[in-house]
């Protein structure tokens, strides 16, 4: 029924996170991990951090195992969200997250961003999520020019970046795209 996937690096690298396999969960792959935190490696010291449709916790958690001051993480489905809580513990990094049972999309239309370093959002496959958020995120005038965004979606999926935003990065790995972004 459960399964695990490993921190990749930082003070927790080896650290397991547990998830339920029977839920609609799809975490980030360790070698996609390896490949953003390498993207990141530089930068990820003393980030704040948004994990939205966090699942598992994996980016987040990873981000705090790897330097970063914060991690504020959304979930919607409240088995993953009480799983993920639990990580939170399990791993002692209570002081440095905030976990919300929320809406990932009401979240980011309701709150500032302006303290925000560093966005990931690996939102459901297949239901257009990505390019909400990417219009919220770019009608958003209080998001930092220096924030980066990661988003993770199905390769098939035509995503139309809005003209605010550059790619700094871009990776695909089976069936997932990865694209590091920032504003212009």
């Amino acid at each position: 029924m459960k399964n695990s996937i490993r921190i990749t690096g930082g003070s927790l690298k080896g650290q397991k996170i547990p998830f339920d396999f029977r839920s609609s969960l799809r975490p980030t792959s360790s070698k996609l991990r390896e490949v953003l935190f390498n993207w990141l490696q530089f930068e990820i010291q003393e980030c704040n951090c948004l994990d939205l449709f966090a699942g598992t916790g994996a980016l987040g958690i990873e981000a705090l195992s790897r330097g970063a001051q914060r991690s504020i993480f959304i979930e919607s489905n409240k088995k993953n969200f009480l799983l993920l809580r639990n990580s939170i513990k399990e791993l002692g990094l209570e002081k440095n997250s905030k976990v919300l049972f929320k809406n990932g999309i009401n979240w980011i239309k309701d709150n500032d961003l302006s303290n925000i370093d560093l966005i990931f959002a690996d939102p459901p496959f297949n239901q257009d999520i990505e390019k909400k958020i990417l219009e919220i995120f770019h009608k958003n005038e209080n998001l930092k020019l220096s924030c980066k965004i990661y988003i993770e979606f199905n390769k098939f999926t035509k995503i139309d970046l809005p003209n605010s935003f550059k790619i700094i990065k871009d990776k695909m790995i089976g069936d997932v795209r990865a694209l590091l972004i920032s504003k212009k």
